[in-house]
């Protein structure tokens, strides 16, 4: 565990506590970090009220509520000179770290909660292989191809200064990505979750992002080391340590613990809240030392407890909310304002777009309705799981704005990217609802904690 941070934090601490906590300068900050969460929760609930007329659900609207608020839109040509100066002075220089540190604490949070949604032996269901058969087929060939053409659009970058080799790494994992907590919500909110097709859809969904994140890992861990990999496998071995300790050694303690307070107070007590928070946060400080993100430890703690359902349902009543209320618009709000389409310029650009399209949305619905007739699927069924599978949502977005901090997606790609994401999950709904109509329910149910577990609709 490298003291660098520490040291920084130390050397930055005298400065700091020169200023009073509630003097002018201080009091200007929070203004303008009062005005930010104004105007962002507020667009957020129109935006969100606008989509459903449209039958999306809540998570598209906050999406596009945070695209809305960026470059892309409001500070764009289509608006007069005092409309652009107005937003672009409502995220200033000096709230942008508080800004950036506020999305940040969100997102543990919210990957702590998705890290908690994965039920497998509910999702994976009784059999097994068709699920895995999906889930493979559905990442892998996403992942070819994406490295495969990703020097083509690295040459038209206008940005030399990118890693060839990290930007492929990069651009395969987003085009194979897949939001499994929305494909929950979308299935319950159409009354479709006791269907074969929804069943294996979220069990390879869950196998595809955890698979995900650890193929994520190992690349940013490798970038970080300038793909060396006398830097990178030691905190591969570090990571794969700390994961064993986690799930072999801390996991069975921490379910007794939580099991005994649950019991004995007949719920999760506010007193148990700051003692997961201090977990939460050291976890994620731990990974993050390791060379990956902090927000791979608030996943790891979340997998480590998901099958204690009655604390899932507690912490999603007592802190849930607040996260997916607050933090979460704050961090499409974040993404939005890193997005700028006018970057994406004339017909060149937009070339590139409708390939940055054709390979994302053909090779992974290309990949899942391949494995899903390989099963035996119907082709309509299949279809259906293509469409499924090829939805992006939070996880992409997650996924991009990590790629973007370690310098490997300059804006004119990663605003390509989230146009992308955002497109997939807004045609997952009525293409969905439309191959599936009138289809039977059968078999067993996704299970009653996956209906309010996907009420957030990450």
């Amino acid at each position: 565990m490298h003291l660098l941070p520490f040291a920084i934090v130390f050397q930055a601490a005298p400065a700091a506590g020169a200023q009073s906590a509630v003097g002018a300068a201080a009091e200007n900050i929070v203004l303008s970090l009062l005005y930010q969460l104004l105007i962002i929760l507020a667009m957020t609930r129109v935006v969100t009220w606008a989509v459903k007329y449209l039958g999306q659900t809540d998570v598209s609207g906050e999406i596009l509520a945070g695209l809305l608020l960026g470059p892309s839109f409001l500070q764009s040509s289509l608006f007069g000179a005092r409309v652009q100066a107005f937003t672009h002075g409502l995220f200033p220089s000096s709230t942008a770290v508080v800004f950036t540190a506020l999305s940040q604490l969100g997102l543990i949070l919210l990957m702590f909660q998705i890290g908690l949604e994965f039920e497998f032996s509910t999702h994976l269901g009784a059999d097994k292989k068709p699920i895995f058969i999906i889930s493979i087929t559905g990442l892998a060939l996403p992942f070819v191809m994406g490295y495969m053409t990703a020097p083509w659009f690295h040459a038209r970058l206008g940005a030399p200064e990118v890693s060839l080799f990290g930007f492929r790494l990069f651009f395969a994992v987003a085009m194979s990505i897949t939001a499994i907590p929305i494909l929950g919500r979308i299935f319950m909110e159409l009354g479709l979750s006791h269907t074969r097709t929804a069943a294996l859809t979220i069990g390879a969904a869950a196998v595809d992002d955890v698979s995900g994140w650890m193929i994520l890992g190992t690349i940013s861990l490798l970038v970080k080391g300038a793909f060396t990999w006398g830097w990178a496998l030691p905190r591969i071995l570090g990571l794969a340590l700390y994961l064993v300790v986690v799930f072999f050694v801390l996991r069975p303690i921490l379910k007794r613990v939580v099991a005994s307070h649950l019991e004995r107070n007949g719920g999760m007590s506010l007193t148990l809240v700051p003692y997961m928070l201090l977990l939460l946060f050291s976890s994620a400080m731990i990974t993050s030392n390791l060379g990956v993100f902090a927000i791979v430890g608030g996943f790891v703690i979340g997998v480590a407890l998901h099958d204690d359902r009655r604390f899932v349902e507690e912490w999603k009543r007592r802190v849930g909310p607040i996260v997916q209320a607050l933090f979460l618009p704050i961090f499409f709000a974040y993404t939005g304002l890193r997005t700028d389409v006018g970057t994406i310029e004339g017909w060149a650009g937009f070339v590139m777009l409708m390939l940055v399209l054709a390979v994302s949305f053909g090779s992974k619905f290309g990949g899942a309705y391949l494995a899903s007739r390989l099963v035996g699927e119907s082709n309509r069924s299949a279809l259906t799981i293509g469409v499924c599978m090829n939805t992006r949502a939070l996880m992409e977005l997650i996924v991009l704005n990590i790629g973007k901090d370690l310098g490997l997606l300059p804006t004119n790609i990663f605003s390509m990217l989230v146009i992308m994401a955002i497109a997939s999950t807004y045609v997952a709904t009525p293409l969905i609802r439309c191959l599936m109509k009138g289809e039977r329910r059968m078999g067993p149910s996704l299970g009653e904690p996956v209906r309010e577990a996907v009420e957030a609709g990450y």
